[in-house]
């Protein structure tokens, strides 16, 4: 069966900076996969390549068989209206309600009338546990009901892949739960292929059919959370234990070249 997001040997540089090096990954259809890492080390880089907002410097992302850094302007948008994006801090529009919020891409991307529209945002809100909240201002919102309004966003349109950009940073504990608990209701619910960015190991390991991590722009592990947990890979543990002590924060070797200078100027001043 082909995967519903297939990256193949992606790989994406930032001048001298690599952020991903020939990253592996294949999510099936209606499969939740997790990706942790570190800050910095290009998970949400992996999004925006799945977006067709970067273009790989190496490598592939295909959404449903459409390789989408060769996707025409139309064929994108095409592609991209089967995609939710739930954004890290839901950026919202503040000059915005919620129903205006929720509706926007109904407004812009269909021919649906008012009252379907409004149909469809209270149904959105409900999903997301968010009823009778249509006239609020984004200033009204706590920030776990912000990330849930972003969520309804998301699913206005009736995407078959969501991704979640770190969904629970920042927020406490209890709230931390109840946004694990509604994407995996989306999931049940909607029966989407989905990808979320987090640092929440609690949250991962609830939400994930499969958990990846991405360690110095490379793909170390993929794998079911229970295989994930057995991983011996000293990286990996460091990550589940979160320990300073180990691998995780070590500077990674020189380049070759970089060895071979400071090799010449040693052998100059001898």
């Amino acid at each position: 069966m082909e995967p519903v997001i297939d990256v193949v040997n992606l790989s994406k540089a930032f001048g001298p900076k690599v952020v991903l090096s020939n990253v592996n990954l294949q999510v099936q259809e209606g499969e939740s996969l997790v990706v942790l890492g570190g800050s910095g080390t290009g998970k949400t880089v992996l999004l925006r390549n799945i977006m067709g907002l970067l273009t790989p410097d190496q490598g592939h992302v295909a959404v449903e068989g459409r390789i989408i850094h060769q996707l025409k302007r139309e064929e994108l948008f095409e592609t991209r209206q089967k995609i939710g994006m739930c954004f890290q801090m839901a950026a919202l529009f503040d000059s915005m309600s919620v129903e205006e919020n929720v509706g926007f891409a109904l407004t812009r991307h269909t021919t649906m009338t008012r009252a379907q529209i409004a149909e469809r945002v209270d149904e959105c809100l409900g999903l997301v546990g968010l009823k009778d909240t249509n006239k609020l201002r984004t200033s009204e919102l706590s920030g776990g009901m912000k990330r849930r309004v972003g969520f309804a966003r998301a699913i206005a349109l009736k995407p078959k892949i969501l991704l979640f950009d770190e969904p629970t940073t920042g927020l406490d504990p209890v709230m931390t739960d109840v946004i694990g608990r509604i994407i995996l209701d989306l999931k049940a619910e909607l029966g989407v292929t989905s990808i979320t960015i987090t640092h929440d190991l609690k949250s991962a390991f609830e939400i994930a059919d499969r958990i990846a991590l991405i360690f110095r722009g490379e793909c170390i592990a993929c794998e079911s959370p229970d295989d994930f947990r057995k991983n011996p890979h000293p990286v990996v543990q460091q990550f589940l234990r979160g320990d300073a002590d180990g691998p995780f924060l070590q500077d990674p070797p020189p380049p070759k070249r970089a060895l071979a200078r400071a090799h010449h100027k040693q052998h100059i001043n001898i």
